[in-house]
C-alpha cells in the first residue's frame, strides 16, 4: 500500500505481518511494484503533474533506503501505470509487459537499466499478454479469439529469444467461468505461486478464479475455486489480487495468534 507519506509492504504468504517506511519521493497513483532480490523496485503510475510520471525508485531491504534509477523506457510512457501492464519478477529483474502488445522490457536493479523493447510472439492473434515466471521459467498466458470464439493459452517463453511455446489451453468451461456479464474479458490477471498459476478478471461480479498447475514434463491440471472477494459486492473499492505457497509453520502461527481468520476455499 502506497500514500504520499508511507508505503506498506509484507512478505508473509497469509499476509499477516507488514512493514512500514517512508514513502518514495514521487506522488503516484497506479505504480508497478515488485520484489526484486534484496530491493523493491516502484516504478510508474506517477501523476501527471509530477516531473517524471515514469518515474523509478528502488527500496533496498538492505540499507531500508530508497534510490532513485533511470526513467522507464519512453515507449511506455502512455502505459506505464499498472493496469496497462503484467508484471514477474526474478531474483535478478523485474519484467514488464503491455497487456495489449506483447511489448516486453526488464529492468536490472543492481545496474538500474532498462532492457530495449522486444515482442512476444506466440504465432497467433492475443488480445491480452499477462506473464509469470516459475520455475525458472517465464510464462504468457493469453486471451485469444479463434473463429469467434474466446480461448485462454499458455505458452513456455524462451529466456534468449522470447520464442514462445505452447503447453496447455483453458477448458472452455472455465474460460467462460472467467468472462463478466458487463465487461467480458477486458481485465484478465495472473498471479503464480510454486507450479500453480491463477487466472481471474479484475472485474467485480466475476465469481471465480481459475488456477492451472504446470506438471513437470508438459501439460496442464485445470480446477477453480471462488473468488471469495468478488461475492461481497464491494463496487468501487480496488481488489488486490495475491497468492503464494503456504506451509505447515505459516499456519500453525496463524491458528495461535488472535483474531485472525482466513477461509480455505475447496477446488471446483
Amino acid at each position: 500500500m502506497l500514500s504520499p507519506s508511507r508505503f506498506s509492504f509484507s512478505f508473509d504468504p497469509l499476509g499477516f505481518d507488514w512493514r512500514h517506511v517512508a514513502g518514495p519521493s514521487v506522488l503516484r497513483r497506479d505504480p508497478i511494484v515488485a520484489r526484486v532480490g534484496d530491493s523493491v523496485v516502484v516504478a510508474g503510475g506517477g501523476c501527471d503533474f509530477e516531473d517524471d510520471p515514469m518515474a523509478v525508485e528502488i527500496y533496498d531491504l538492505n540499507t531500508c533506503a530508497w534510490h532513485a534509477c533511470g526513467s522507464m523506457p519512453g515507449n511506455l510512457r502512455d502505459t506505464s501505470a499498472s493496469i496497462w501492464l503484467s508484471v514477474a519478477a526474478t531474483d535478478e529483474k523485474l519484467i514488464v509487459a503491455v497487456k495489449e502488445s506483447g511489448s516486453i522490457h526488464w529492468f536490472d536493479p543492481v545496474v538500474k537499466s532498462w532492457s530495449d523493447a522486444f515482442k512476444l510472439s506466440p504465432g497467433q492473434s492475443v488480445q491480452s499478454y499477462n506473464i509469470g515466471y516459475t520455475n525458472n521459467t517465464l510464462i504468457l498466458v493469453g486471451l485469444c479469439e479463434i473463429q469467434n470464439v474466446d480461448r485462454v493459452k499458455v505458452w513456455r517463453v524462451g529466456e534468449e529469444n522470447f520464442e514462445c511455446e505452447e503447453i496447455g489451453e483453458m477448458p472452455s468451461p472455465y474460460v467462460e467461468k472467467l468472462r463478466s456479464e458487463s465487461f467480458g474479458y477486458c481485465s484478465l490477471n495472473i498471479r503464480v505461486a510454486g507450479s500453480t498459476v491463477y487466472v481471474y478478471n479484475n472485474t467485480w461480479g466475476v465469481e471465480e478464479v481459475v488456477a492451472c498447475e504446470l506438471i513437470p514434463g508438459g501439460g496442464c491440471r485445470w480446477w477453480s475455486v471462488n473468488n471469495v472477494v468478488a461475492r461481497e459486492q464491494r463496487i468501487g473499492e480496488r481488489l488486490v489480487f495475491t497468492c503464494a505457497e503456504v506451509g505447515i509453520d505459516e499456519l500453525g502461527r496463524v491458528m495461535r495468534g488472535e483474531n485472525r481468520r482466513f477461509e480455505v476455499s475447496p477446488p471446483s
